[in-house]
């Protein structure tokens, strides 16, 4: 009976328009769930759902209002996106290319393709690429979507974490002098139980997640 009411949505929108603004930079957690920080003093919670439209390092317009006795943000203008070309490993899905951003607080994979001149069947899963986003899911309504403009190496390469670190760098591809020397590890390297040693961390007073200690 009310869906697609016009008088609905009219008085949605309504409500909406009385709502705060806030504006500040997108900070991701590792689950799932956000913030947006206004100030080094003002954050405000963004639930997993409202996450799917932004990425961690976003700027951005939010609407702020009230849930269950809580307040949150809910995206709404992209000002500035936090990211454009980043370092990703190779995703296969249904056939369908993805590429997941290589950084701890982007975990979701991004629909891709192939520039021209790259062979896209070619590229393994786990593959480094290099990606650039051309569609934001808060700008276009289309949801998140890249092109793979280079492949950085294989995932089968004994040296990628060198190539990953000239391509995020922006250097030029340089093999080290001595690659004939590198071995690969066979065994883990040992490991010491700090669990009874004090630590302590340094953070802001707006900080809220610091389980990355």
């Amino acid at each position: 009976m009310f869906q697609n009411n016009p008088l609905l949505a009219q008085l949605k929108q309504q409500i909406r328009e009385t709502l705060p603004i806030k504006e500040g930079v997108v900070k991701g957690t590792s689950k799932g769930f956000g913030f947006l920080e206004v100030s080094e003093k003002e954050s405000f919670f963004i639930p997993p759902p409202h996450m799917k439209k932004v990425m961690h390092g976003d700027r951005i317009t939010a609407v702020l209002r009230s849930e269950n006795e809580k307040e949150l943000v809910e995206p709404e203008t992209l000002l500035e996106a936090g990211v454009t070309r980043f370092v990703a490993r190779v995703k296969w899905f249904r056939d369908r290319l993805n590429i997941v951003p290589d950084h701890p607080l982007m975990k979701d994979a991004i629909k891709a393709r192939a520039i021209k001149g790259l062979d896209e069947k070619s590229l393994k899963e786990g593959d480094w690429v290099l990606g650039e986003l051309t569609h934001h899911a808060l700008k276009d309504n289309k949801g998140f979507f890249a092109s793979v403009v280079e492949v950085i190496a294989g995932v089968d390469d004994p040296i990628a974490p060198w190539w990953v670190v000239l391509a995020r760098n922006k250097l030029a591809n340089q093999a080290p002098e001595d690659r004939e020397e590198w071995q690969t590890l066979e065994e883990p390297l040992p490991r010491q139980d700090l669990t009874e040693v004090p630590f302590f961390t340094i953070d802001g007073e707006s900080t809220l997640d610091m389980d990355d200690a």
